[in-house]
């Protein structure tokens, strides 16, 4: 049985339905969670209704787009599920390049990158366990006791139940911070540099379908620029705080 083959076999002996399942679940759930944190951003309805479409159509085509330049088994398969998700990694960077871009187009300055953290990241963990049950995004091949058997009679690392266990822990840090107002207009980009970082070296441990350019997957490039993008948007909006912060009036002095 050649690699390809394999995969086939893998990815067959899911449960697709399940998929499905956790998929349109991770949607409504973290959908509704998003829509819940966004009722107080100071839109009209039909606006904040737009942003929150251009990111749900953004994520899909993310989602979709990256697989058909991805080489490897993704690249040769990847116009078989056309409509169907492939990287949530591209789901994210382009769900923000398409809000930021209908913002631009309507002038609107408030930022409203906080309410798409907790829901986003509630939306991957879920729809991480409907990998588990259809037994796509598999791991290498080890000797380890915590190895699964996906049907091509390989032990591998249960890479996908690691990854979602990450994302619910994430989840609750976020949630915590949402709670507690920390990190206000930054609590999407730790999303981002914590999901880069993460997927980043857990793509050691997923068999590596795709292609490789200088030694690096593909997955593992779009992960280092989702951390790059969250970093960078970190430090940039903590400076500009810092800035605004120096020029704010203390509560004393504005009542004088």
């Amino acid at each position: 049985m050649d690699a390809y083959e394999s995969y086939n076999a893998i990815l067959h002996s899911g449960n697709r339905s399940l998929y499905q399942i956790a998929v349109l679940s991770s949607m409504l759930i973290g959908g509704a969670l998003i829509r819940y944190d966004s009722r107080n951003w100071p839109l009209s309805a039909s606006v904040r209704y737009t942003i929150i479409a251009a990111a749900a159509i953004g994520s899909l085509v993310g989602c979709a787009i990256p697989a058909f330049f991805a080489g490897g088994y993704v690249g040769a398969s990847a116009s078989d599920y056309l409509l169907s998700p492939k990287t949530v990694l591209g789901g994210i960077l382009c769900a923000f390049f398409a809000v930021a871009l209908v913002k631009r187009i309507l002038n609107i300055s408030y930022d409203t990158s906080d309410a798409f953290a907790r829901g986003g990241c509630l939306m991957m963990a879920i729809g991480r366990l409907g990998c588990v049950a259809q037994h796509c995004c598999f791991g290498v091949p080890t000797d380890s006791s915590l190895g699964v058997r996906f049907g091509d009679g390989v032990s591998r690392f249960p890479v996908q139940a690691i990854e979602a266990s990450l994302m619910f822990l994430l989840f609750a840090g976020l949630y915590v911070c949402h709670q507690m107002n920390y990190f206000q207009n930054r609590r999407l980009f730790i999303l981002f540099a914590s999901y880069g970082f993460l997927r980043y070296w857990l793509e050691f441990l997923r068999e590596n379908i795709a292609s490789e350019w200088l030694g690096i997957g593909f997955y593992q490039w779009i992960a280092l620029s989702l951390f790059v993008v969250g970093v960078y948007q970190i430090i940039a909006r903590t400076k500009r705080q810092r800035v605004l912060g120096k020029f704010q009036v203390p509560a004393a002095e504005a009542t004088e």
